[in-house]
């Protein structure tokens, strides 16, 4: 992909729904719609119907195996969208497009790991503010910062107890810290507050539609990064393979994201909590 910004830096005012997730403006052929920013997906999607229906984008010899959000492999065949604008502000060329079904019905899209990758981020949740730049967004200072390969998505370390736990950031999830059911740390918090589940439906944009086991606990604080964090809401689930921290955490403060630094084999995050 080649993505091109009218301005080496900018900011974007970009719509929040009640759902806490980050969407974007994009237009193709003439048609207006919208992208969901996410974090955690390799390559930016679009709905089945609009790729190989209606636009009829060309097939792409390539086939990337990939993990859906229960961490099932799957592999994909990738389609070539030409050209996309989004926000008016950037122009991406030679996209490659995983065609989901699940989105078919949303009538959206997904902007991955494939456009982020490209620059450095600053988002603001609460001004609604996604900055970006070609230069480096200086961390070094905040309290919640990590190093992560250039291979694996942007991760931090919780700590709830004596259990380190590693999460993964998410743009694409709503809520605030989901920790799977069969790990150390779920199976932990059940025994230790003694939690109860019930059944739920869960799903969306990136996943069929599915009944999980769901456990759910409001902790007075927890270490993130050796940072104290109070009143933290943790959904502890059954079909989740991997932890993540979701918009709903996320609106505490502005998150950096550098995929452009120095470092040529790791990227870094930051975040820095609003004051009060």
């Amino acid at each position: 992909m080649e993505i091109k910004q009218d301005n080496s830096f900018g900011c974007i005012q970009f719509k929040k729904e009640n759902d806490n997730r980050i969407y974007l403006e994009a237009s193709y052929d003439k048609e207006n719609f919208q992208m969901m920013l996410d974090s955690y997906s390799w390559f930016s999607a679009l709905p089945y119907e609009w790729t190989v229906n209606k636009w009829k984008f060309k097939k792409t010899p390539y086939i990337y195996t990939t993990r859906d959000i229960n961490n099932k492999r799957q592999k994909v065949k990738l389609r070539l969208m030409d050209k996309i604008k989004i926000s008016n502000t950037f122009s991406a060329s030679n996209f490659y497009i995983n065609p989901k079904k699940t989105l078919d019905k949303y009538n959206l899209g997904v902007l991955g790991n494939d456009f982020l990758d490209e620059l450095n981020w600053k988002i603001d949740f609460t001004n609604r503010n996604l900055c970006f730049d070609n230069k480096y967004f200086n961390v070094s200072n905040l309290e919640v910062k990590n190093k992560f390969k250039k291979t694996d998505f942007p991760w931090l370390t919780i700590k709830i107890g004596e259990i380190e736990h590693k999460v993964i950031i998410d743009l694409g999830a709503s809520q605030e810290i989901i920790i799977p059911l069969d790990s150390k740390l779920g199976t932990w918090l059940i025994s230790t507050y003694n939690l109860s589940s019930k059944l739920v439906k869960t799903g969306g944009a990136n996943s069929e539609k599915l009944i999980d086991e769901l456990y759910e606990i409001e902790l007075d604080s927890i270490l993130i990064e050796e940072a104290l964090i109070r009143n933290v809401h943790i959904q502890i689930r059954k079909n989740t393979k991997v932890s993540l921290i979701g918009c709903e955490f996320l609106k505490r403060g502005v998150l950096y994201l550098n995929y452009k630094t120095p470092d040529e084999d790791f990227n870094e995050i930051g975040f820095e909590f609003y004051k009060k």
